[in-house]
């Protein structure tokens, strides 16, 4: 099974608690004003295919360079790939079951269909869902604007592991510059 992908960061500190991987899924049809990500919404422009096999073997090394604690799944938007996401996650919490699992979406779980959204839940630690609206920015860990909300689906973790908002900015050794995490409320949007 292959999955779309726009990006992906070996460690992060701001995309959940703990140091994370991260991989940014490629395509969203939601499109929210003012999104983070813009150039993860066509389906095809910047992608890669990844087969499930190829991430968890990324994920296995960059685990152990990085002493990951876990992985978080953004975009784009994961749930609009979701078979791939599910088997990602299911293979991941088979072969290291001592990683935590994220992911962002722009749906709520009302939006998704109930079977697919128990499958995906089942293998998660967290999740932020809920459509980005700039007009009503937050200042809650990990939520951008108030009408997300943020849900702990195991025990691994309380609401007070996540940290405030920041961003990190992260230059690898070819020049490749990756900015990730969150404008803190009140300081000026990047773009």
């Amino acid at each position: 099974m292959q999955l779309r992908v726009h990006a992906l960061m070996e460690c992060s500190t701001v995309n959940g608690p703990g140091a994370r991987a991260v991989i940014w899924v490629q395509g969203c049809s939601l499109g929210c004003p003012g999104c983070w990500n813009p150039d993860t919404h066509d389906p095809l422009r910047g992608s890669r295919l990844h087969h499930v096999s190829e991430i968890l073997e990324w994920f296995a090394k960059v685990s152990r360079e990085h002493r990951i604690e876990g992985l978080t799944i953004s975009g784009g938007e994961p749930m609009e790939q979701a078979p791939p996401v599910l088997e990602l996650l299911r293979r991941l919490r088979e072969g290291h079951p001592e990683t935590t699992a994220g992911l962002f979406s722009g749906y709520t779980e009302r939006e998704l269909p109930e079977s697919l959204w128990r499958a995906v839940q089942a293998h998660l630690d967290f999740a932020v869902l809920g459509r980005y609206n700039a007009r009503r920015r937050s200042h809650y860990p990990l939520v951008s604007s108030t009408n997300q909300v943020l849900r702990l689906y195991t025990a691994r973790y309380s609401m007070d592991d996540f940290a405030a908002q920041s961003v990190e900015v992260h230059i690898d050794h070819t020049g490749l510059t990756q900015i990730t995490g969150f404008p803190v409320l009140g300081s000026p949007v990047l773009g």
